[in-house]
């Protein structure tokens, strides 16, 4: 069910493999044993222009959409296995930031 966007900086990350940090992402969750396989989409989203504190240094930000219902601990958690497994990629990023969003249950449909 969780969605994983990853929004990065495009001049930052040419040259890396968005695919393996997508997978990464994925993986951390699979292995977190929080979400199977089959249910996680993924997509990445290069940005152009963007600032960070007073100047322009490059970051990811990457939001887990799941549907609502879940306790904040496993909010947490899936929040702390996803930025500890893009963070060993050792991208060419100031920062990393992950946010967990829940989704109405009521409205989602598929």
């Amino acid at each position: 069910m969780p969605h994983i966007i990853i929004e990065y900086p495009e001049q930052a990350m040419k040259g890396v493999d968005i695919p393996t940090v997508l997978k990464t992402a994925r993986d951390a969750v699979v292995d977190s044993g929080l979400y199977k396989l089959s249910q996680i989409k993924t997509r990445a989203y290069a940005f152009g222009v963007h600032t960070y504190a007073d100047g322009t240094e490059p970051y990811i930000h990457i939001q887990a959409r799941i549907c609502s219902g879940r306790d904040e601990n496993n909010r947490n958690r899936m929040s702390q296995v996803i930025l500890s497994g893009v963070k060993a990629l050792e991208l060419p990023v100031s920062v990393i930031t992950v946010e967990v969003v829940d989704m109405d249950r009521a409205s989602y449909a598929r």
